[in-house]
């Protein structure tokens, strides 16, 4: 490692925690809008105070602003690289130079512990930051080509920085209203039948005697002869 990136290191000594994709975008609104006199509040307006200073941090800890924010030439051949489609291999050469503790072990080949007690003592900090830094590390590295151990990525493999498509629930058409049943006939309620009717309902020959069926006959003719 160079003497100027000791000294950024010896100053700065945690690497970047911020989101690796507010630093994409950083580099991309460079590109739209050409390096400033200086990175400060006024330029990163779309970021949050909190997410500005982490920003800001990282461009140090990667020797891409200096001590009182100004872009360093660095930072002008990582945005023209972006423009020539020189990408990959300029955030490559800049991770190999500032993380080159960490790629002085095989990453292709390293296990989670390795990797893990290689970044621990080059950069050491509380877990949670630690975490963070690695995230960003991984994201970096995966955009740079380099080749990270798939044990090391388990579990904590980036997803890809393209956009999200998003996601439409496909459509249900209603279901069909079912086609209402012929209502059926209902019987005839006892007070809508003719009184002949009622009767020959009821009526139960086998159960009457002689005298009985008489009398019933008789009922029926006089029902029928006033058209009951």
């Amino acid at each position: 490692m160079s003497r100027g990136s000791s000294e950024r290191a010896s100053l700065v000594r945690t690497p970047p925690y911020t989101s690796y994709r507010t630093f994409r975008t950083f580099i991309d609104d460079l590109r739209e809008q050409g390096l400033p006199s200086r990175v400060d509040r006024s330029v990163l307006t779309r970021f949050s105070g909190v997410v500005g200073t982490q920003l800001v941090h990282a461009l140090r800890f990667l020797g891409l602003v200096d001590g009182a924010g100004r872009p360093t030439q660095a930072l002008a051949d990582l945005v023209r690289a972006e423009d020539e489609g020189r990408w990959a291999e300029a955030l490559g050469d800049l991770l190999r130079k500032e993380y080159a503790p960490v790629f002085a072990i095989d990453l292709e080949t390293a296990t989670p512990s390795h990797f893990n007690e290689a970044f621990r003592r080059a950069f050491p900090a509380a877990d949670a930051v630690v975490q963070k830094c690695v995230t960003f590390f991984l994201y970096a590295a995966g955009e740079a080509g380099v080749k990270v151990s798939g044990r090391v990525l388990k579990g904590r493999k980036p997803r890809s920085l393209a956009p999200r498509r998003k996601r439409f629930a496909p459509k249900v058409p209603p279901p069909l209203a079912a086609t209402p049943a012929e209502p059926r006939p209902e019987p005839p309620r006892a007070d809508d039948r003719k009184p002949s009717e009622f009767l020959l309902t009821h009526l139960e020959p086998k159960e009457m005697d002689a005298e009985q069926l008489t009398a019933v006959w008789t009922l029926l003719k006089y029902f029928r002869a006033r058209g009951l």
